[in-house]
Parts: C-alpha cells; sequence; structure tokens
C-alpha cells in the first residue's frame, strides 16, 4: 500500500508541474536512505546550471533539466554526494550514504561558495538547525561553543541586554574595536537583530585567507550568515513555537538580620569601634523578627517575581517556481526578566525573493524588519541587584500592609522595581537589498548589489518617586516618611544610524581538463551616518503624563550631534585547482577610509593559501580504506583595522560651559580644541599564518579538523603621553604590536545501528596573547594592566602572602599599613632590585596577577534519533582562566552606597579560633584588605550544561491522515548545570565581578515544530 501511495503522489506531483510548464524535459524520482526511508530536505541539481529543487517530506522530486539528457547532483548535509546521467521523461530513483561530514558541501565564503573539500582557509560551519536548538534571544549567545577558536562570553541574562562577545582567535586591538565583522547575506547587520528562525547558516571566517576580501573590515574575523530562501517546490508553511521559564543560574546566599548584626558588631570592635547594635540583637533574640520593628527582609523573595517567562512564535512560508522562489518569516518573541517591570518584546520579519527576470537575468529583493521594545526599571536593573544581594536583613523593605520601608537612606530597591519609573528604549530596524545577476555567457556572472540599513532607536527614561512609610511602635501603626528622591525627572533621546552599501562584482569560472580556474574582482563603498538630539526636564507635576513640555523649563537641558564614516574598496580573488588536489587561492583587497588622511588614506590586504589533498595521490590507495580524505592547508595574509570612533586625524572641537567665553559684557558659548591630530597615523595591521588539515576516516564517520595559527598586530593605534603644557589629549598614533597564537582541534563522529543514530562532536581550542611592545607605556584600569610582555588586559595588583597569623609575623615582614593587624591579608615585597624585598609595600610592589581570557575552551555536542525520537545535549568550558572579585562581590559590609552585608561564606572569617578560614578577619571602613591582590582572584574555569533537547516526531502514517507534513514536540533546558570552583552564588562567566551584575539565566522550554506543504498525502 505504501509503495502504491508513494507513485500515486509521484505522479500527482508530475501531472502538477507539466500543468505548469509542458516545454522543458523532465525527470522525477524519490531519494531514500540504506534504511529505504525518503530524506526530504535533500537538494537536487542539474550539473552546471542553477537549477535545483529539494525533496519533499517523501524523498519525492521533479525536475526540469533544459534538454534530452543532463548529470544530476544529489547532495544533502550528512550523505555523500551523488551523482546520476539521465535523460527526459524518466524517474531516476537514488541511495544516498551517510557520511559524517560531507565533504563536498558547500560553505558561503567571502562573497561566493566553495566545495567543502576544496576549502584554503580556516572556516568553521554552524547549521541553522543547531542554533535552534538555544532557546536564547539573542544569536550571540547562542554560538557559544560552537566552533573551535571562537570566545563567546555571555555577561548578563537582562532582557534586551543579553547578548554576548565573540572574540575570534583571541583579541586583536587595544582600541581600534574587538568585535567580528557581522554580515547577513552579504550586508553588514548588528548579529541580535537577526532572527534565529531564518538562518539557514554560518560561516566564521578566522584565518587572514578566509577574511582578507573584506580587507579593513576583518581584522577581527567575519561572522557570515547566509538566511534561509524559497524552494523549487510548491510551498510549505512552518510553524515553530517555544514558550520557557527562566531563573537565575546563580545568586549569593546572604546571611540573615540577626547574623548580620552580630557580625557587624564584630567587625566595628575589630577596628576599635563601639557596637551599634546591641539592644537590636537583645530585641532581635527576644522577639524574632516581625516585619515592623524587627526585621529579617528576604531581599530577593521580595524582588524577584517569578515571572521570567519567555516565549517565542515564527511563523514561515517558502514556494517558488521555475520563475520566482519566496521565502517569509515573521517571529514574535517575549521575555520577561526577573523583577518588576523588566522584558524585552521583538517582532522580527524578513521577506526573500529571487525573480528569474529574463534566461540570462535575475533578480532578488530581500527585506529585513526588526522592532524590539525593551522595558526595564527606572533604575538599572543591574544596581537593583546589587541592591538585593547586598542590603542588610536587619531593614525595612516592605511592609505586611505592602507599604515601602526606608531600607537604607530611602533607597528601596524594591519601590525602584515596582513604581520607580521605567527606562523604556524602542528600536525600529529595516534592511533592504538588491541585486541583478547577469550572466552573458557560461560560467560568467555579473552582478549589482545596493543596500541600505536604517536604525531608529528612541530611548525614555523616566524617574519617579515613591512614598516610604516608618514603623511608630508607640502608635503600633505606619506613618509617612520621605519621598524619594528628591525630584522625579525626564530623559529623551532619538538616534537614527544609515548605511549605504553599492557592490559591484564579476565571477567567472572555468573547467578545462585538470584545471579548474576562478576569479572573482568586485568594487564596493559604504557610507555610515548617525545622528542624534535629546532633551531632559525635571520636576513633573503629573509623572503620569510623562511628556518633556509637562517638566519644569527651568530644568530643561538638551543636545545632538551628527558623525559619519566611509569606505572605498576594489577587491579580488583567484582560484585555481590542478587534477582536483593541489588548490591555490590568491586574495586581495584595496581600502580607502575617509579616517585617515590623503597620503595613508589607501591600504592593501592581501593574502595566499594553498592546499594538497594528499589522500587523491596513489601512495595513499593502501590506507584509503582507513583514512578516506586528507588534506593539508596552509595560508598567510595581511588585514586592516580602522575602527576608531572618531577622526584621528582632524582636531577636535568641543563645546560646553568650561569653554565659554566673556565677549560684549556677556558670557558667550564657544568651542576649543580639546584633542591633538595626527595627520601621519595609517591602517593598524595584523600579519596572521595558519596551518590546518582535514581528515575523513572510517568510510566518513569521523572527521577531524586541526589548525595552528599566529597573529602579529602591528602599528597598533593607541595614544603617548604629551606635555601637559599641550594643553590637549595626547592624538592617536601607530605604535607597539602585540601577538595571539593557538590552536583548533574539532573532532565528529556520526554513525548508526538498525534504526539508532547517533554523532558525537567534540571542540576545543586554545589561544595566547601577549604584547609585543608598545613605546615602554603601561595601561592601568583599575585592576587591569596593559603593559610589554603579558596578556592585554591582565590582572593587575599585589602578590598575597596568606593572612598574618599573629603579631611577630607583623613586625617581621615589610611595612604594610599602621592599621595592620592579624587577620589581614599579608603581601609580598618585590620592589626591590630583581624582585627582591626593600622593606616596603607600596605601589611599586604590584605586579601582573593573572588574565581573564579564557584559555583551554572545550565542549561536547552529543545527539541520537531513534524512530521518532531524538536527544541532543551540549555542554560547553573552560578549561583555565582567572577571576577577580571585588567590591559587594566579595567584602563583606564594602559598599559606596549603602551599608553593605555578608554572605554565608563570609562567616568563614579569621580569628585566632579559625586560623585556616577563607576570609580575613572582619573590619568595617579599613582597605587594608581590600587592595587589589592575588587574595581575590579565583579560577574562573568551569564545565557547563549548557542544553538538552528531547523530542518525539509524529510518525507519517499519522500525519498524514491529519494532513501535515510534520509534527514535532520537544523539551528543552538552557544553563542547567554549571560546575566550578569560584565563589559560591557566583556565575564564573562573569568578569571581574564587583557584585553590580543581573545573572546569566536558566530555562526551562516546551515547544513544537508543525510543517504543511503541497505534497502532504491527502
Amino acid at each position: 500500500m505504501e509503495k502504491f501511495l508513494q507513485k500515486i503522489s509521484a505522479f500527482v506531483v508530475v501531472i502538477i508541474c507539466m500543468g505548469i510548464s509542458v516545454t522543458h524535459a523532465q525527470v522525477n524520482g524519490r531519494v531514500i536512505d540504506d534504511k529505504k526511508s525518503g530524506i526530504p530536505g535533500l537538494t537536487v541539481r542539474v550539473k552546471n546550471t542553477n537549477t535545483a529543487v529539494i525533496t519533499d517530506a517523501n524523498g519525492m522530486y521533479f525536475i526540469k533539466i533544459g534538454g534530452n539528457t543532463a548529470v544530476l547532483v544529489f547532495s544533502a548535509v550528512g550523505y555523500l554526494k551523488e551523482e546520476r546521467s539521465v535523460v527526459n521523461n524518466t524517474q531516476v530513483d537514488v541511495t544516498m550514504k551517510e557520511s559524517s561530514e560531507n565533504m563536498d558541501e558547500v560553505v558561503v565564503v567571502g562573497f561566493g561558495t566553495v566545495k567543502k573539500v576544496n576549502l584554503t582557509g580556516a572556516v568553521s560551519v554552524i547549521k541553522g538547525e543547531q542554533l535552534a536548538k538555544r532557546q536564547v534571544a539573542s544569536v550571540s549567545a547562542a554560538l557559544q561553543g560552537m566552533a573551535p577558536g571562537v570566545t563567546v562570553t555571555q555577561q548578563s541574562g537582562l532582557p534586551g541586554s543579553d547578548a554576548a562577545s565573540i572574540r575570534i582567535r583571541g583579541i586583536s586591538s587595544m582600541f581600534a574595536g574587538k568585535d567580528p565583522l557581522t554580515l547577513v547575506d552579504n550586508v553588514e547587520m548588528n548579529i541580535n537583530l537577526v532572527d534565529p528562525n531564518t538562518i539557514q547558516s554560518i560561516s566564521i571566517l578566522k584565518d587572514a585567507a578566509a577574511a582578507s576580501i573584506y580587507g579593513s573590515r576583518a581584522a577581527n574575523g567575519v561572522v557570515l550568515i547566509t538566511t534561509k530562501r524559497g524552494a523549487d517546490k510548491k510551498g510549505e508553511i512552518q510553524y515553530n513555537a517555544y514558550t520557557g521559564l527562566q531563573q537565575a543560574t546563580n545568586l549569593p546566599d546572604k546571611v540573615n538580620g540577626l547574623e548580620h548584626m552580630e557580625l557587624y558588631d564584630m567587625a566595628l570592635v575589630n577596628v576599635g569601634r563601639t557596637p551599634v547594635f546591641t539592644n537590636a540583637i537583645s530585641a532581635y533574640k527576644a522577639t524574632g523578627p516581625d516585619n515592623f520593628s524587627v526585621f529579617n527582609t528576604d531581599w530577593k523573595d521580595l524582588m524577584l517575581t517569578g515571572n521570567g517567562l519567555m516565549q517565542n512564535h515564527n511563523l514561515n512560508f517558502s514556494t517558488g517556481t521555475d520563475k520566482i522562489n519566496v521565502y517569509a518569516s515573521g517571529t514574535y518573541l517575549k521575555q520577561n526578566g526577573l523583577t518588576a517591570n523588566t522584558n524585552l518584546t521583538r517582532y522580527d520579519f524578513r521577506f526573500n525573493t529571487n525573480v528569474k527576470v529574463l534566461k540570462n537575468l535575475s533578480a532578488s529583493m530581500d527585506i529585513a524588519l526588526n522592532r524590539s521594545d525593551r522595558m526595564w526599571p527606572g533604575t538599572s536593573p543591574n544596581i537593583l541587584m546589587m541592591e538585593m544581594i547586598g542590603l542588610p536583613a536587619n531593614i525595612a523593605g516592605k511592609f505586611d500592609s505592602g507599604q515601602y520601608g526606608e531600607a537604607w537612606n530611602n533607597v528601596n530597591p524594591i519601590a525602584q522595581a515596582e513604581v520607580g519609573g521605567f527606562e523604556n528604549v524602542l528600536n525600529k530596524s529595516s534592511v533592504l537589498t538588491g541585486t541583478l545577476t547577469y550572466n552573458p555567457i557560461d560560467d560568467l556572472k555579473i552582478s549589482a548589489t545596493y543596500s541600505g540599513n536604517i536604525n531608529r532607536p528612541r530611548n525614555r527614561t523616566l524617574q519617579k518617586q515613591y512614598q516610604v512609610f516608618l514603623p511608630d511602635i508607640a502608635n503600633n501603626v505606619l506613618v509617612e516618611g520621605p519621598i524619594y528622591p528628591a525630584s522625579n525627572g525626564l530623559n529623551e533621546s532619538w538616534t537614527e544610524s544609515a548605511q549605504h552599501l553599492f557592490r559591484t562584482q564579476v565571477n567567472y569560472n572555468k573547467e578545462v581538463g585538470k584545471h579548474t580556474l576562478g576569479f572573482l574582482a568586485g568594487f564596493s563603498a559604504e557610507d555610515f551616518q548617525t545622528r542624534n538630539i535629546s532633551g531632559s526636564r525635571q520636576n513633573f507635576i503629573n509623572t503620569e503624563m510623562p511628556y518633556l513640555n509637562t517638566g519644569d523649563a527651568g530644568t530643561m537641558t538638551n543636545s545632538g550631534g551628527i558623525s559619519d564614516w566611509a569606505i572605498l574598496s576594489f577587491y579580488s580573488r583567484i582560484n585555481y585547482h590542478f587534477q582536483d588536489k593541489y588548490l591555490l587561492e590568491v586574495n586581495g583587497r584595496w581600502d580607502a577610509s575617509s579616517r585617515f588622511s590623503a597620503g595613508n588614506r589607501w591600504g592593501f590586504f592581501p593574502s595566499l593559501s594553498a592546499g594538497w589533498k594528499i589522500s587523491q595521490e596513489s601512495f595513499w590507495d593502501d590506507i584509503k580504506q582507513v583514512i578516506n580524505e586528507s588534506k593539508i592547508r596552509f595560508s598567510y595574509g595581511v588585514l586592516g583595522n580602522q575602527n576608531l570612533t572618531s577622526y584621528p586625524t582632524v582636531s577636535q572641537f568641543s563645546p560646553g560651559t568650561a569653554n565659554n567665553y566673556y565677549f560684549n559684557n556677556s558670557i558667550t558659548s564657544g568651542y576649543a580644541i580639546t584633542q591633538a591630530s595626527n595627520q601621519l597615523i595609517q591602517w593598524e595591521s595584523s600579519k596572521q599564518l595558519d596551518v590546518g588539515i582535514d581528515m575523513s576516516l572510517f568510510n566518513s564517520k569521523l572527521t577531524i579538523t586541526a589548525d595552528y595559527f599566529k597573529r602579529r598586530i602591528y602599528d597598533m593605534l593607541q595614544t603617548l603621553p604629551i606635555p601637559l603644557m599641550v594643553g590637549l589629549s595626547a592624538p592617536y598614533v601607530n605604535a607597539g604590536s602585540m601577538e595571539n597564537k593557538g590552536w583548533e582541534l574539532g573532532l565528529t563522529w556520526r554513525d548508526a545501528v538498525k534504526d539508532f543514530r547517533y554523532g558525537i562532536q567534540v571542540n576545543l581550542s586554545d589561544v595566547r596573547n601577549k604584547v609585543i611592545d608598545l613605546n615602554n607605556q603601561e595601561y592601568i584600569n583599575g585592576v587591569t594592566i596593559i603593559k610589554e610582555g603579558a596578556a592585554i588586559d591582565s590582572y593587575y595588583g599585589y602578590i598575597s602572602d596568606g593572612l598574618f597569623q599573629n603579631v611577630d609575623q607583623i613586625s617581621t615582614a615589610a611595612d604594610h599599613f599602621p592599621t595592620t593587624k592579624p587577620g589581614d591579608v599579608r603581601y609580598r615585597d618585590i620592589s626591590g632590585p630583581n624582585g627582591s624585598p626593600d622593606g616596603l609595600i607600596d605601589n611599586f610592589d604590584r605586579t601582573v596577577l593573572g588574565n581573564s581570557f579564557p584559555q583551554y575552551e572545550y565542549s561536547l555536542n552529543l545527539d541520537a534519533s531513534w524512530k521518532g525520537f531524538d536527544l541532543s545535549m551540549f555542554f560547553q568550558g573552560v578549561g583555565k582562566r582567572d577571576n577577580y572579585m571585588s567590591g559587594i562581590g566579595a567584602w563583606a559590609f564594602h559598599s559606596t552606597n549603602f551599608q553593605g552585608s555578608a554572605y554565608e561564606f563570609h562567616k568563614d572569617y579569621w580569628s585566632p579560633e579559625n586560623p585556616d578560614a577563607s576570609y580575613p578577619r572582619l573590619t568595617v571602613g579599613l582597605d587594608n584588605n581590600q587592595k587589589n591582590s592575588s587574595y581575590w582572584i579565583r579560577s574562573g574555569a568551569y564545565l557547563r550544561f549548557k542544553n538538552v533537547v528531547m523530542g518525539y516526531t509524529l510518525p507519517a502514517a499519522l500525519t498524514n491522515r491529519l494532513k501535515i507534513g510534520l509534527l514535532r514536540f520537544y523539551v528543552s533546558g538552557q544553563n542547567l548545570l554549571t560546575f566550578d570552583n569560584f565563589y559560591k552564588g557566583f556565575d564564573p562567566e562573569k568578569d571581574n565581578n564587583t557584585g553590580q551584575f543581573y545573572p546569566i539565566m536558566k530555562t526551562y522550554s516546551l515547544g513544537l515544530t508543525l510543517n504543511f506543504n503541497a505534497n502532504t498525502k491527502k
């Protein structure tokens, strides 16, 4: 019966397509795997043409071949490519063989594609379906652990601010930008404005050979995102949805109200001061907390709403004919935060169209629209979290009757979150791209592209006042206290940024016998401009009407500005293959930046790469049954960087009251030069070397990719000190160099045992940074330093030698501080000649202590399927990393804004009875133990159970009766477990934690995928 239905289905497909056109030769058939199951979504292409179709849910296809004979190429991820010679009006069925990673897979690279087997650069490819397993709001966060050599760190889970930083093979600049270039269908775009549902694949270009076609834009690597496009079939509708609950991965536990008072009084005594909580402690012990006069406030319980719901709904449509292909997608995302009035709502719409205008002329038009509406309380959620984990429990938060307590000097984070105003950022972005492609002859393609990218964010921040209440203990009532803050206020700002690009290029590819030649040449011009205007007022009579004209005109402020830059570029690439085993590629790009003066405006960035498919040699035949494919790669190239925020070759003028002057008996607004210029600066550049190998073993069940790389950044853009008498800030100069070097390893195993299929993927990489030359300069920024011989942004401070145990140790040690006592941190004296002691602890004893950049990054991806069930698990971690804690995050009773409390781990404090304590003696108001030192550095290494997905797809027999193509349900978890030795309650991934942070989210989700298509059985 099933075979009969398959034949009927094929017959119906043929009849439908014949109804559309009967003037073309045609072939149909079914593509199956070794289990006799149809393979959906497989590409069937007429060789050496652009004609291609996609198999339906049952593996059926129908294609027009344009003549009486042709060669069809069958390809899909996970299967070895097959070719079949066909003739008109025949049925050709194909059985595909599995492959762990098809070496003939087409990979998107700069301004084109290349077969993976012929790739000579270092490129990592991530499929869209891999990203879809991550229930996160930003694409950047979903990339974590997906590709070796790509460091992704997330610092926050705050809705609208949970994007992750991406560093490709280390940090590539001090002051000229560190982020990679992100292109969506070859148009620059913010990666976190891309809807993950629309992504077909992501290519990460890591070495100069892969990235140099983008020249100066590619100094920090390139992320190429390819979105989905319409298929050559009747049509398909897909609905994807999930809903999830978010929770904090980690938050520290504070001591209770009684413990706080007891420990705080002890800290006062330790510094020679009088205890302040003696009576309060007695009252607490006598009556216990009543939340009226005696408090044990659970700030986390009152602040966290438990409403961290997240939902995502996507509806997309794909269809096509021989003349037009259309893909449309719309997505709604709603993400709630952990506290009141914290959420993000985002709408994404994408419309991709390909049209065959004439026989040799085609066009494409892409539209991407994004609207995000981010709502936060009027006080930053990061500050609210800091207050939540820092305020002591013995003060009033919220009374049982609902009124707000005075907390600390009327600063009450519960009131600030619930009624203290809002910060609303509404951003509307639109990207329009149009391309014309002309094929005058075979193998030659000429294209022209225009794109416009417009962003219009609007920010409105309203600071509202709230009433606090005080307990009248004598009358057992609450009375009104102060209104906080002293005034209300509204700030509004509008920004419009526009980026325009025009690009035209020529592609030529030709096969002649054993020779294959590819040539690409292009020209591009792009400009960027941003305008902004802002205004503010205070003292609104009615904050329910938050409009600037209703505020006090006497408090009015306003400002505005404009900035722009432009780049003109020529680029070219030549590919040559001989005997399909010797590969050569040469790239070159010429860039001119408006940020440099005429004499230094142009930069040339070339690269050379080569590959040898050694497994194609005859001497490899004896081991080819084991090592099926093997390729050695080599590349070397130069990239540039100009990503400064200003025009360093032009003197900077600034307005402001400091620049006003007295003229004609009145104060007149003035401008003054504030920064010196340098007409001689030029491109910051980097030289990059990469050596790699790609292998496929055991009938392509195991694939291995390994790389060694080295990058030297020189002519770095930095500022060197100038005499104070100049009266200006220092100009940028080209001075100094630094180096990144490291290695990457990727292993993938795929196999099947009857109906059980499974895969194992392991990524491991390491990168080390070293600053080589800074012209003997040092840049100290708090706890970090940039200096010669150390990694960029290394931790800097004193070396700790533990804690002083007695007075004798203090008397025989180098002079520390007059208030030093047993239980304080002991610092190492290294400031004498050759690091010898000089008897004094001072600033000269500071040294490099470590570095927070991750080393030995690794990930493990496990997936399996059996019949309709599927399971995937993803682990990600860091083998070595130093992380620094300070402020509220580390020190008991410390805060610059309020009286801080202590955490549970602070109870392991030093005393004569506890000499092996993990924390120094308790103190208040002394900074002896709060110096930047190695005492506060902990290992930031961790292993995280990043993601798990378990799904079930209904059998085809059932979905056919329901008249749908596919129905899959799944449950998922994100950031479920973290294993580390960091401070308890704090996330090891967060850099330099001072206690002002928003935790990364743990998410539990339930979702479904539903497909309808024209080939569904009726």
